[in-house]
Order: structure tokens, then C-alpha cells, then sequence
């Protein structure tokens, strides 16, 4: 579908007039809303996996913000929003944003969220996770459903949080999304040197690059990362090993970075996901599949 350029200057208007939104946020995980057998979670599972992660917090960070992939798969806001606002917890809600019934569904299932529970448990929106890595949206399309949920979060319902994408830094530094980022209140870039096929004595500065890359194209605009981890299990990738050491060795040295630098991450992920595609994938966790803790989070 083409979209005519007074349809984009209308959006960009809108968005404009929009109240700015407050860059004020947390360090938080990934976390998926599956348990280990496949099962949707209940407000009960989301309850206890909060506080699990809750009680990771260390002397440096808080952890107390959670990115969700999505807003209505196994009606994720519904169950997860009441666990988050009993234990004080707050949510990063992904809205997928490919063909447009699913991006209405997800649109819609965040509105049903903010009318029945508030705002209150909104930390922020992501509009689309690698989208454009995997070519699955034209960014002109991608931009307007950016405006589209700014304006439904923070001029209908009035949440004053950040509205943006999730994507890799190759994503970012194609010229032809620029229009994705000029539609975003904050760049949230999704990096893995495992991914890139790096040792993990260079994963640290290949990360660094692809952050250094990224920032060097976005206006200035606020900047997250999105996904970043290391697997503990499955096969090699290039030069890259998965193990708890060399988990332990990016947390150390990329993650404590990180924290040093004053760059805000959603670190990829919680617990491990027995549940998905056998390989690497399952074994993304910083937790085993039953909550206990691989590696020191201490930093």
C-alpha cells in the first residue's frame, strides 16, 4: 500500500503537537509470556516471575521494568498488567506491527489495557521488533503505525511515556527507515555478537560499534537497547561459543559497561525457553527454565 504525502505530514503533525513524552525508565529483562511447557502464563505465573526478577536487583541496578514481545499473544497485557501493579512492577509492551489485522489486535489489545488498569504500569511502547531486519513492513507503513499508537497513548489516554521501535543496528544505519526514526521517540537497538559470529573477548567492542553506529544516525534522539545476551547451550555461530562463562563474560564486560555508560538495556532474557525451537534459542536465559540463576548479576 502507498501512502500519500499528506497523509505523512498529517501523522508528523500530530505527533508534534503531541505532549513530549518524559525519557524516565529503567533497566529491565526481556521476558516471554510462555511457561516452560508451552503454556500461556496466568496473572498467578507473571505474579511470580515479577518478583523472581525482582529479587535480582543489586546494589547498582533495580530491576523492576520487564519488556513483553506483545500485547494480546496468550492475552499477554490482561494477565500480566494486574501482576505488574500488585507487585509494583512496570511493563515495556510490544506491539507487533506486520500485516495490519495482527497490529489491530495488538493496538487494540493495549487500549483495552490502558481503559481498564490505567497507565500507571506503562513504561513504554515498541512498535515493531526487527521488522525491518526481516523486510516484513515498508518503513513508510512501519512510521505510521508509530503516530498511530503515539497518538492513542499519549494524547487519547494521556500516558506521557515513550513510543518507538525495537531494531538491529543494521536496520538503523539503512537510510531508507529513516522515516521509522523520525516517527520514533526513542531508538531501541536490538545487538548480539553471538549473532555476529564474535569471540567473546570482542563482543564487548563489536556491541560498542554497533551502538557507536546507531546513535551516529538518530538525531540525538533517546537510545535503548532493546535485546542483547549470550546463550548458554546449542551450537557454535562462527567464533562465538555458547556457555555460562562466556554468559558471564558479556555480562561482565558489555552489560557492566552498560550500566557505567548510563545506557538504559532490556537484557535478553529472563529465563530459559524450553518451550521454543531447539538450538541456541532455548538458552538465551540468564535463569534456568526453573528460575535459578546461571551467572552473578553483580557488577
Amino acid at each position: 500500500m502507498k501512502y500519500s504525502l499528506s497523509t505523512l505530514l498529517f501523522a508528523a503533525a500530530a505527533a508534534v503537537v503531541s505532549a513530549s513524552p518524559v525519557a524516565n525508565f529503567e533497566n529491565g529483562f526481556n521476558m516471554g509470556a510462555q511457561n516452560p511447557d508451552g503454556s500461556c502464563k496466568t496473572t498467578a505465573d507473571w505474579t511470580r516471575d515479577f518478583q523472581v526478577v525482582q529479587g535480582w536487583s543489586t546494589s547498582t541496578v533495580k530491576y523492576n521494568t520487564f519488556k513483553l514481545y506483545s500485547t494480546n499473544d496468550c492475552d499477554t497485557l490482561k494477565n500480566a498488567v494486574p501482576a505488574a501493579q500488585a507487585v509494583g512492577a512496570k511493563i515495556w509492551a510490544g506491539v507487533w506491527a506486520v500485516d495490519e489485522a495482527k497490529f489491530n489486535a495488538e493496538k487494540g489489545a493495549l487500549e483495552y489495557a490502558m481503559q481498564t488498569w490505567g497507565t500507571d504500569w506503562l513504561a513504554g511502547v515498541n512498535v515493531g521488533s526487527e521488522s525491518l531486519y526481516r523486510m516484513e513492513i515498508d518503513p513508510v507503513k512501519l512510521a505510521i503505525q508509530i503516530w498511530d499508537v503515539k497518538g492513542m497513548v499519549n494524547e487519547a489516554y494521556k500516558a506521557g511515556v515513550l513510543v518507538g521501535c525495537a531494531d538491529t543496528w543494521t536496520s538503523w544505519v539503512n537510510g531508507t527507515n529513516a522515516i521509522v526514526i523520525e516517527a520514533s521517540d526513542i531508538i531501541m537497538m536490538n545487538g548480539f555478537p553471538y549473532w555476529q559470529g564474535s569471540t567473546i573477548e570482542q563482543a564487548k567492542d563489536i556491541f560498542y560499534q554497533s551502538i557507536a553506529a546507531t546513535k551516529a544516525v538518530i538525531n540525538g534522539k533517546p537510545f535503548m537497547i532493546g535485546e542483547t545476551g549470550w546463550p548458554t547451550g546449542g551450537d557454535n555461530f562462527g567464533s562465538a561459543v555458547p556457555t555460562v562463562d562466556n554468559l558471564q563474560s558479556y555480562w561482565k564486560s558489555a552489560t557492566c559497561a552498560l550500566q557505567a555508560d548510563n545506557i538504559p538495556y532490556f537484557f535478553f532474557s529472563t529465563f530459559d525457553e524450553p518451550n521454543r525451537s531447539a538450538g541456541v534459542e532455548q538458552h538465551f536465559g540468564v535463569a534456568n527454565s526453573d528460575k535459578s540463576l546461571k551467572i552473578s548479576l553483580a557488577c
